[in-house]
């Protein structure tokens, strides 16, 4: 152990600490992370609580540990760099098990240095939900779940032999642990009718984002430059995975209908790839002839993204209406609001109890492409109402969806009691 870890630990040897299972490293090169990343800074800010991030490293020799913003890194040997390829089941099966390694290591080191150990495993998403239940229970702690998607419900269309499996696997993580913290009441209300868990068990706790990075006034110009658009060309943007219930295929079509008006539209997708990109929606774009309408720069580091969303007029959510869509939140919807974009959205259940038609974005009914297209065509035409739509979006950011704020009700399920479970070496 290095001499900075083992003076780090002197120091906080009285400090409770939790063990948070995340799947890439911290600060994140990636949006997976961002909900832990903050959640672990509240911790140690809020809580005083030292946080352990587990997480594997990108490769088998990156194998390391550091601190970082207060938080102690702590990376297995892992595949990072695999997780979403060809062989990422087997490569969760790995992380799954070496998650569950690390947090038996970590605190029979602190049994032994005769510090406080852990008060609590946390962890987001369910096979990390499930590493974290065994890590408790085998070292009898409580688990804390964060627990955003319906991972058996986004399965159906993209891995469904998995469907059922995940299925089994989140009721039994939701079960077994001590908090569930959910991003909205819609979903809230779903696991106490629908699985069983009681009131006071589920916690919500939304996502959001960061109101200082994400925010009005960046280079968008720039941007545009680089991408070779002029600053009048009406530009819509799509940032995140692509997958068939992301709707970007109807999206598509929705651009196909908006430039026989506008031919001069452009429609940036930040992010994306992947088996269905390659297969359904390259195909499409060609199909309907958009090639010269898209720009696919493809993934950008995270710390570009606001630049880019400042380069565009709209931000576009044409999701299709699923069990997992009507529950969550999604991190794009406050990162094109952060930036000051108006947004068009599909009419969902959680969705819905935020984004209001005419408030703060344009809300149309899942799949409905005439009603997608007639809304980008009013905000390219009606700038003036796309800056009060984004303004709203904006001020909604700040007041109520900033992690800073978000993460201190979670932070405050971290009671004396949890807090008092930290092993205490005898005579301490």
């Amino acid at each position: 152990m290095s001499h900075h870890v083992t003076n780090s630990l002197h120091k906080s040897e009285d400090n409770p600490k939790a063990a948070l299972l995340v799947e890439t490293t911290i600060p994140p090169v990636s949006r997976a992370n961002l909900r832990m990343y903050w959640l672990a800074r509240a911790l140690s800010n809020e809580g005083d609580v030292l946080v352990n991030m587990v997480a594997p490293s990108r490769d088998l020799p990156s194998r390391k540990s550091y601190f970082t913003e207060g938080i102690w890194m702590n990376q297995f040997p892992g595949f990072g760099r695999a997780l979403y390829g060809t062989f990422r089941l087997p490569v969760r099966l790995w992380h799954f098990i070496a998650s569950i390694l690390s947090v038996i290591l970590l605190e029979i080191m602190y049994r032994r240095s005769k510090v406080s150990g852990f008060c609590a495993v946390h962890a987001w998403n369910p096979l990390a939900g499930m590493a974290a239940v065994v890590a408790g229970t085998i070292i009898r702690r409580p688990v804390f779940l964060d627990f955003t998607d319906f991972y058996s419900d986004i399965a159906r269309t993209d891995m469904p032999l998995l469907s059922k499996p995940l299925v089994w696997l989140e009721n039994l993580v939701l079960n077994r642990s001590h908090r569930v913290f959910v991003v909205s009441e819609v979903m809230r209300e779903h696991l106490i009718a629908n699985k069983g868990l009681s009131p006071e068990k589920v916690v919500v706790v939304p996502d959001g984002t960061d109101a200082q990075t994400f925010r009005p006034g960046l280079d968008g110009a720039g941007v545009r430059r680089k991408l070779g658009l002029s600053n009048d060309t009406p530009l819509i943007i799509f940032h995140g995975d692509i997958k068939h219930d992301d709707g970007v295929d109807v999206l598509i079509h929705v651009l196909a209908r908006v430039a026989k008006e506008r031919p001069d539209v452009r429609l940036l997708i930040l992010g994306g790839g992947g088996p269905y990109f390659d297969t359904v929606i390259k195909p499409l774009i060609s199909e309907l002839g958009l090639a010269e309408n898209i720009v696919t720069p493809g993934w950008i580091p995270h710390q570009e993204v606001p630049a880019y969303l400042n380069a565009c007029d709209i931000g576009a959510m044409t999701l299709r209406a699923t069990l997992n869509h009507d529950n969550y939140l999604s991190f794009k919807l406050f990162e094109y609001w952060g930036c000051g974009l108006p947004v068009v959205v599909t009419k969902l259940k959680a969705i819905g109890r935020i984004v209001k038609d005419g408030e703060n974005g344009l809300v149309c009914l899942s799949e409905d492409v005439e009603a997608y297209a007639q809304a980008f065509l009013r905000l390219i035409g009606d700038r003036e109402l796309g800056r009060r739509l984004g303004a709203a979006g904006r001020e909604l950011v700040e007041c109520e969806f900033d992690w800073r704020e978000i993460m201190k009700k979670e932070v405050a399920c971290y009671t004396q009691d949890i807090l008092n479970l930290s092993y205490r070496p005898k005579g301490k």
